[in-house]
């Protein structure tokens, strides 16, 4: 993830978040296997990159009207939209990170991607399982599903039955269920001491897709963004109720693109992850904002 920014004026963003980092994020951002098996690195290493993605936009005269974040993205889209200086984010980042992985070993747990089915379907189908929840509702026939592994396993199977299609995810615990409340009381002490302003762009939490002007509820919907499902697919319609005609995701994966693409199909997404990307972003907004 950094070794494509280290050219880049915009790299810098590796340090600004690694400045609350107990190592060498340029270097441990590259290494994929660590950061699959450790979410107190991969978090600090994704917002990074992240961040790094946005400032190149910014370097060249592209800012948001709108953000948004999906799960860890949020916070990200809270400090580039100014409501955390990038100090503040990096600590916030780096003990999100440390009290998750810390939450993940004294709770093992996993997640799975029920595809094809409802999320109401699958919704049913977690309230039949004690201990699984559902995580994430990302595009219509794209449901996330958390839990300790025999319970997700058994969500598994309940969905396979309904006609679904499960793919297990490689992460390291149940994210957005009960198993991360160990992680809550340290990021709430986090945002209580930092020096919180309002959002420059409209902010759109993932709790429900709804709007946060306020630099305190912003703070509140992180806190509660911990537990809570992140409702993506409530966000992608809200994007599109603001007016938004072009979403650019920033950071590696193109997973948000690929939400996007199955839920609001006629807006167009363009992903950001590396300096190269930035001219494709460039080149759209001159071509559609050019005179007739």
């Amino acid at each position: 993830m950094a070794a494509v920014w280290a050219d880049d004026p915009a790299g810098d963003a590796f340090d600004q978040v690694g400045s609350a980092f107990d190592g060498d994020l340029r270097t441990l951002a590259d290494d994929a296997d660590a950061c699959a098996a450790s979410t107190a690195l991969a978090q600090p290493a994704i917002m990074a990159a992240s961040l790094a993605a946005f400032d190149a936009l910014a370097a060249a005269d592209v800012h948001p009207d709108v953000v948004a974040g999906h799960s860890l993205g949020e916070v990200t889209a809270a400090t580039a939209a100014g409501v955390l200086d990038r100090a503040s984010g990096a600590r916030l980042v780096t003990e999100r990170g440390r009290a998750m992985g810390e939450a993940c070993a004294a709770s093992p747990g996993t997640m799975a991607a029920v595809l094809r089915l409802d999320v109401d379907v699958v919704a049913e189908l977690v309230d039949r399982v004690p201990d699984a929840a559902v995580a994430n509702n990302n595009a219509p026939g794209q449901v996330v599903v958390a839990g300790p592994p025999p319970a997700v396993q058994q969500v598994v199977e309940l969905a396979e039955e309904a006609g679904g299609r499960v793919r297990m995810l490689d992460v390291e615990g149940a994210f957005h269920s009960a198993a991360m409340a160990p992680a809550v009381a340290p990021v709430r002490d986090v945002l209580e001491a930092a020096d919180l302003h309002d959002p420059g762009p409209t902010f759109l939490s993932g709790l429900d897709g709804g709007e946060r002007s306020r630099g305190r509820d912003v703070a509140d919907s992180l806190v509660e963004g911990i537990l809570a499902p992140v409702r993506w697919v409530d966000v992608q319609h809200a994007l599109v109720a603001h007016d938004v005609d072009l979403l650019v995701e920033c950071g590696p994966g193109g997973i948000l693109a690929g939400c996007a693409k199955r839920t609001i199909r006629d807006v167009t997404c363009l992903g950001v992850a590396s300096p190269a990307d930035v001219t494709a972003v460039v080149e759209h907004l001159a071509h559609e904002h050019s005179p007739a």
